[in-house]
């Protein structure tokens, strides 16, 4: 699926049936998405959407206020041409909050129903750091995190990053899978396996090590992993 133009299916000059087409098939397929339990990029993608049009919004209100404030509200004795071109840039910015106030409501009920699902994974997904060391070596450290799907036991190694924008900074986590464990042939508790590791199989030194537990058998790479890495990081923030 392609990224949404948002700029360009709120221009002015866009052909709205199109546009409610293109709008219709992105929210059909994120509501496809969540049926399967698969959050991400969905809800990241309608979240975004939902920001893109308020932005619209914002940058448009006092254009249609001045509009509807200095040339809807008295009479233009102008020529009739003058007349014309007022009614049509009116009806055009008519035309664009209608749009937009329509796409809002449609995706907001991806919203929900991502929100809803994200916060029944993230209260059955419980982080515990096990290691005693307090500050990251450099960011970095390892973190387990299960597949119950496919019966494994996966070990990260993850690095807290930041980007600079002139805008805003901010911080993500960038994470490594280094090594995936059948969980039928883990008989030592997890805490175990993972001091073994780090002891034998590890470059960092003194590394924070936590451990994610959970049941659940969601979709790996689209939920399970992203909410993770996003409780980790902001745990690596407090």
């Amino acid at each position: 699926m392609t990224i949404l133009d948002v700029k360009k299916l709120t221009s002015t000059t866009s052909d709205w049936e199109t546009n409610e087409y293109v709008i219709l098939s992105k929210v059909k397929y994120w509501l496809n998405q969540l049926n399967r339990n698969r959050l991400f990029p969905s809800l990241d993608e309608s979240h975004h959407l939902n920001q893109s049009l308020e932005d619209i919004v914002r940058e448009n209100i006092d254009c249609k206020l001045w509009f509807d404030n200095e040339i809807r509200a008295r009479r233009i004795n102008e020529r009739f041409t003058v007349y014309e071109k007022a009614h049509q840039i009116g009806f055009k910015l008519d035309r664009m909050f209608d749009f937009i106030k329509w796409a809002l409501k449609l995706n907001k009920q991806i919203i929900i129903e991502g929100e809803i699902i994200k916060k029944f994974v993230e209260d059955n997904l419980r982080l515990r750091k096990i290691s005693t060391v307090e500050k990251n070596f450099h960011g970095k450290g390892y973190f387990a995190l299960p597949d119950n799907k496919k019966g494994l036991l996966n070990v990260y190694l993850y690095e807290a990053v930041w980007d600079w924008s002139k805008e805003h900074i901010s911080q993500r986590l960038q994470s490594k899978l280094i090594r995936s464990i059948p969980q039928q042939i883990v008989k030592n508790p997890v805490e175990q396996l993972m001091f073994e590791f780090i002891n034998f199989s590890q470059d960092l030194f003194d590394p924070v090590v936590y451990i994610f537990e959970t049941d659940l058998d969601f979709p790996y790479k689209e939920t399970i992993l992203p909410l993770a890495e996003e409780r980790l990081l902001n745990a690596l923030g407090t």
